[in-house]
């Protein structure tokens, strides 16, 4: 028992060495230089990440926009998209933070801009996306597996005991009734408005684009310059003719680098049987 807590200790050490070393050597050789930085989510966004997860943090996306709008040679802020979107809170904290910068915000669409990773796309000033890229999405879902049918097949049970008729809602080990689906479609349509309403305000949409977005459907590039959900097809070329429209010339592109937290407390936590909506 005491070699398994000298084993433990050493570890966290030698962990806690990487983490400020590196924090160090960052510090030492991050040289900020341009005008223009570059934000990169390319994975789904979520309120709490870590390093064994595949997502980003909203809170380590806004550190990032912060560090960028805090440094006086930045004139403009470019967010590389690569994402399905993310949980709903996540997206739209990110977003309204976009919306609060008193820089030029440009949202650069790679392969995928979808669901809440178009929400804060959205919330840019200016949008540009390859004419095959996917766009879109708007919609806000739930989604879990139900086991039900597979336990009563091998004489397995599942018994409930809980405090209130609604506490295990969504539980994977029983079948869904009328009022659980009624309460979480109530939640995913209330999620699905919030994001709808956001993007037409801030892309400034007629109601016909607005009825053909509202079924969740995709676009290519191409197909959502139509319906004014991008506002110019092509690349980083056509981002620095952007920018240099707008008096931003001898554009510098430098990096700013958003990190997932590590954070123990990730790996134990209260669990719910909740299913929660998301945008992707």
């Amino acid at each position: 028992m005491n070699e398994m807590i000298k084993i433990l200790y050493l570890f966290g050490l030698v962990l806690l060495l990487i983490i400020i070393s590196s924090s160090v050597i960052g510090s030492i050789y991050s040289i900020d230089e341009g005008n223009v930085a570059l934000i990169n989510i390319n994975a789904e966004i979520s309120t709490s990440s870590s390093v064994l997860s595949q997502s980003i943090s909203s809170d380590s996306l806004i550190a990032s926009l912060s560090e960028a709008e805090n440094n006086p040679n930045v004139e403009a802020i470019i967010l590389s998209i690569n994402s399905p979107g993310g949980t709903v809170v996540a997206s739209k904290e990110v977003a309204k933070y976009i919306k609060t910068l008193n820089k030029t915000t440009i949202a650069w669409i790679r392969d995928m801009g979808a669901s809440g990773a178009y929400l804060i796309a959205s919330a840019c000033n200016y949008i540009i996306s390859d004419e095959l890229s996917m766009v879109g999405n708007v919609g806000a879902k739930m989604s879990y597996l139900s086991f039900n049918g597979t336990l009563e097949k091998y004489g397995a049970k599942y018994y409930e005991i809980s405090s209130g008729a609604m506490k295990e809602i969504g539980s994977e080990y029983k079948d869904l009734t009328k009022a659980e689906y009624d309460i979480l479609y109530s939640i995913v349509n209330e999620s699905f408005n919030y994001l709808l309403d956001f993007v037409t305000i801030n892309r400034n949409l007629d109601s016909e684009s607005i009825e053909i977005i509202k079924d969740g459907r995709v676009f290519s590039g191409s197909q959502a310059l139509a319906v004014g959900l991008i506002d110019k097809l092509g690349s980083k070329k056509e981002i620095i003719e952007y920018l240099e429209s707008i008096n931003i010339t001898d554009v510098k592109i430098y990096e700013i680098s958003s990190s997932n937290d590590f954070d123990i407390l990730n790996l134990l936590n209260y669990k719910s049987n909740l299913v929660y909506p998301t945008y992707d």
